[in-house]
């Protein structure tokens, strides 16, 4: 009854959020002009298919590319739910394209975790009991931002941050339209976050800091150097909005609509952590409500109709097919979608009485919004399954499914390789040690796999040393919002 009840509560809370993000991304583009004539969709589509081939372009002994000069995290803790969520990003990122480098920031306290290695991982201290009477598995984001950033420095001038819960279909740029520059990060919009204009701003930064406050959360591109200077203060004001009883029930502008008597302390403090930390540390935001799209819902503009990012946070309803990231939750033979034991249950995929008569390409026309929402959603649940059979491809031995695309990865599929090669050689820090003092048994298939993956770095050794020495100068374009 309580389960069944807290899921239902939660599906009612994110159809409310999904409504207000949609408000809050037609009131940002209420302003802009109209869409453009068919000449000029036309130029357009030569750009996307000009950007496509620069990311293309470029491979071992080639120039260096400015979409390569990214350092993509995220943050995950130990759980076989998390997992597969790891594992899809991670292999929807080598799908677009594998530009710069990735790293999960996993939060974990099992010193013998089995899927430790399942991705380019950074391990970090398990930060959900610092206060041992509120748990808050929240305070595990701005702490393993703030334990990487103090352990590891990366070699790349950007780092994105994502949520597990996503989906890259091509490689973020600032050069693409998501403006960001030193002091000033590319973000997508929380229009929920009422309390950034409201009385409780105040609470917790001063006046002259107020004007820097921005609606913002998801997905953010930081100068390097930015998010070393603002981890700290995101983790530091998350304490204090989730510990500070004026915050909590019954006041209400926080925007929260999970507070309640019993559970008083608003959900959403991570987020105010991140919007007043990282204004506490004099960065302001490049809102851009476009960017990612939320799978269910139709796209709005031209750049919704072909987002950066798919976000799966929310239930997705297709006729009488519907599917929630918390599904897969329900029954053990669902829960651990790695373990080589057990058989893959896939991803329910869209039916196929529901697909849209034609593909409808990339370019936004009216009347194909409901159309191009089903081809995202068919989208993402091939992504979700390409990604798990990738992995198990490659560390259970299991075959390619016959008809399933393996675009992107044929690399993978053709030849077993393992696209972060350089992290299993060198390791990565805390995790490196970690796997030191704590060794697991690894299958033979796997320690095979490992030898070929640091021979093949070995080799190349000298091409990356030399390749290091010379990077582009930083060049920031595209547009500002707002």
């Amino acid at each position: 009854g309580t389960a069944g009840g807290s899921v239902v509560a939660r599906d009612m809370v994110s159809r409310c959020a999904l409504a207000l993000i949609l408000l809050a991304v037609l009131g940002a583009r209420a302003t802009e002009a109209t869409l453009p004539a068919a000449g000029a969709a036309s130029d357009a589509e030569k750009i996307s298919s000009e950007f496509s081939r620069r990311l293309q372009m470029s491979r071992e002994g080639e120039p260096a590319r400015e979409v390569d000069d990214y350092h993509y995290v995220f943050s995950a803790d130990c759980k076989p739910y998390m997992e597969w969520q790891s594992v899809a990003l991670y292999y929807s990122w080598v799908s677009a394209g594998a530009p710069g480098r990735f790293t999960r920031l996993l939060s974990c306290d099992e010193p013998n975790y089995p899927y430790v290695n399942s991705v380019p991982t950074h391990v970090t201290p398990l930060y959900t009991n610092i206060d041992p009477n509120d748990p808050y598995s929240a305070y595990n984001l701005p702490g393993s931002m703030m334990h990487w950033t103090q352990h590891n420095r990366t070699d790349r001038k950007w780092i994105i941050k994502l949520d597990a819960d996503m989906i890259v279909r091509k490689p973020l740029s600032v050069t693409a339209g998501l403006e960001a520059e030193e002091g000033l990060v590319a973000a997508g919009i929380y229009g929920y976050l009422h309390g950034v204009d409201n009385e409780m701003a105040p609470m917790f930064v001063p006046a002259d800091v107020v004007p820097r406050l921005a609606k913002v959360g998801g997905w953010e591109i930081f100068w390097a150097s930015d998010l070393v200077k603002a981890a700290p203060l995101w983790f530091e004001y998350t304490k204090r909005v989730r510990q500070d009883p004026r915050a909590w029930w019954p006041f209400k502008g926080t925007g929260d609509v999970y507070i309640t008597k019993e559970s008083p302390r608003p959900w959403i403090s991570e987020m105010y952590g991140y919007v007043f930390g990282t204004a506490m540390a004099g960065l302001r935001h490049n809102v851009e409500p476009s960017a990612q799209l939320y799978a269910g819902m139709a796209p709005w503009d031209q750049d919704s109709f072909d987002p950066f990012l798919i976000h799966y946070g929310l239930r997705i309803d297709i006729g009488d097919w519907n599917w929630d990231k918390h599904y897969e939750l329900q029954g053990n033979a669902h829960r651990d979608k790695l373990n080589c034991e057990l058989p893959y249950y896939p991803f329910p995929m869209v039916p196929k009485k529901h697909w849209p008569g034609s593909h409808h390409g990339t370019l936004f026309q009216p009347g194909q919004e409901e159309a191009r929402r089903v081809e995202i959603v068919m989208e993402l649940m091939l992504a979700l399954n390409k990604g798990i059979r990738a992995w198990r491809h490659v560390h259970c031995g299991e075959p390619w499914p016959e008809g399933l695309s393996s675009k992107g990865l044929e690399h993978i599929v053709g030849e077993v390789m393992d696209d972060h090669a350089e992290h299993r050689a060198k390791g990565d820090g805390h995790e490196f040690e970690r796997r030191r003092q704590h060794p697991r048994v690894k299958s033979e298939a796997e320690m095979a796999h490992i030898e070929h993956v640091q021979a093949a770095t070995k080799a190349k050794a000298g091409e990356d040393s030399a390749s290091t020495k010379s990077k582009p100068a930083p060049v920031v374009g595209g547009r500002r919002a707002g």
